[in-house]
């Protein structure tokens, strides 16, 4: 495993990287302090953990930019579909927060990156639906996931991950940070973007043909990953320039 790099130093004129991180509350323990810090805080931004909050434009006002996270189902009777056998645990209160989040964000033109669940946040918010089940596409590999997230709090060497190639769209703000072709990446998630949502354009797609990334149309900085963005930078420094695209951006908006 490559050795993750050192976080620069924050600069005053840096400062104004403040990107606000919503990726709830589950019983991942110190994980969720660790998972966004890491990457943002190597690249200079200054990460902010999101509470759910009820006026999200008071929120939005503080950041220049927006990562939505990883986490549990959103309930499918918010885009019209209905519950399947493996639908994980969702959190109301969790979905009531970021889809008027996320769709604030867009509104505002601010930078926004959204990494698995996030990158389904995002299709949702703009109308679109999810597959309730990707099968045979892998991933969903809980168990692994669980001490992926324990080697994270121990600070030892992780599981060797679930994953797959992907190929990119060339002419894409993904293609930008990571080049054409096919890239692995690794695969923790049961549903997919089904029914694209209003000007979401996929820019990359697994060798079955499952959507593994999103833009938005438009000038806005958005773009959202399947894969679990906040691991892989630490086995293959490119997706960190991801990160570095993306708080780029805030700092160009802030």
């Amino acid at each position: 495993m490559s050795r993750a790099p050192e976080a620069k130093p924050v600069t005053s004129r840096e400062a104004r990287g403040r990107i606000g991180v919503s990726a709830g509350f589950p019983g991942y323990g110190d994980y969720m302090g660790l998972a966004y810090a890491r990457p943002l805080e190597a690249v200079g931004a200054v990460p902010l953990q999101l509470p759910y909050l009820e006026d999200v434009d008071r929120v939005l006002d503080a950041l220049d930019g927006l990562v939505l996270g990883f986490g549990s189902d959103i309930d499918p009777t918010l885009y019209g579909g209905e519950r399947h056998p493996k639908m994980t645990p969702h959190s109301p209160h969790r979905d009531a927060f970021e889809l008027p989040l996320a769709r604030g964000a867009l509104e505002r033109g601010l930078p926004v990156l959204g990494i698995c669940r996030g990158m389904q946040v995002l299709n949702v918010a703009r109308g679109g639906t999810l597959l309730g089940d990707a099968a045979p596409h892998p991933g969903g590999d809980w168990d692994r996931w669980d001490r992926v997230r324990l080697s994270v709090i121990d600070g030892t060497d992780p599981p060797e991950h679930p994953g797959h190639t992907i190929t990119i769209a060339p002419e894409s703000r993904l293609a930008d940070a990571l080049g054409t072709g096919s890239i692995w990446v690794n695969s923790y998630h049961h549903q997919a973007v089904d029914r694209l949502g209003d000007g979401v354009i996929p820019v990359a797609w697994a060798e079955d043909g499952v959507v593994e990334a999103i833009e938005l149309e438009g000038d806005a900085w958005v773009l959202g990953a399947q894969w679990e963005l906040q691991e892989s930078w630490k086995d293959d420094e490119r997706f960190l320039r991801v990160f570095e695209a993306f708080v780029a951006a805030a700092r160009v908006v802030g």
